[in-house]
């Protein structure tokens, strides 16, 4: 007797870690798909369609999301976060002006060194420099919406202050430094106090 059937398997695609909504803190998860099989004595033989869309799967409490949870940053994600776009923010006001001025580079590095990322240093804020103006904006506009408003003013003092250590704010820099708070969700009264606050610190 031949036994044969439909059977659907489903495949990981891939793996990581993200912030489990069950468990409450950083999990590891699968990403799967699932497919339907023709079966030949209940053995998977013939991938035939797939079977529903990807889900994403907790490996500890075995709970099954969509693929979108993966966009909530996880506990080890927001403690780089501050530190990342403050880098960011950095580079983007430093470029718009005299980003080979010494003292400005510095200080820079200090910062971000002081915010966490120890190993920082002048190789790597030339490639923070050389990065896409555009993919930047993307990438800080979905960042930092995980953090405070207090976080992401400060961050952009901080841009604002190296900024200035050159002299007054150029036309340039004070465009960027809009774009660099719009990025940071924030809205144009907090820029312009935020801005008017390290002119006032800098003597500018």
């Amino acid at each position: 007797m031949i036994i044969f059937g439909w059977r659907v398997v489903f495949f990981t695609l891939t793996r990581g870690t993200f912030h489990c909504p069950d468990c409450g803190g950083d999990r590891e998860y699968r990403r799967r798909q699932g497919r339907n099989f023709f079966t030949l004595f209940f053995i998977p033989v013939i991938p035939l369609t797939k079977a529903g869309g990807e889900f994403v799967e907790c490996d500890t409490c075995h709970g099954r999301w969509n693929p979108g949870v993966l966009e909530v940053p996880t506990t080890a994600q927001l403690a780089l976060m501050p530190a990342m776009l403050l880098r960011m923010a950095i580079a983007q006001v430093l470029r718009s002006g005299d980003y080979t001025h010494a003292a400005a580079r510095a200080r820079a590095v200090t910062v971000v060194r002081e915010a966490g990322e120890t190993g920082y240093d002048d190789a790597s804020l030339n490639a923070d420099l050389g990065r896409p103006f555009d993919e930047v904006r993307v990438e800080m506009g979905r960042a930092s919406s995980a953090l405070a408003p207090e976080a992401r003013e400060s961050i952009l003092r901080a841009a604002a202050e190296i900024a200035l250590t050159d002299g007054a704010l150029s036309v340039s820099e004070e465009e960027t430094l809009s774009a660099v708070g719009a990025d940071l969700g924030l809205t144009r009264v907090q820029v312009t106090g935020v801005v008017s606050l390290a002119r006032q610190a800098s003597g500018h």
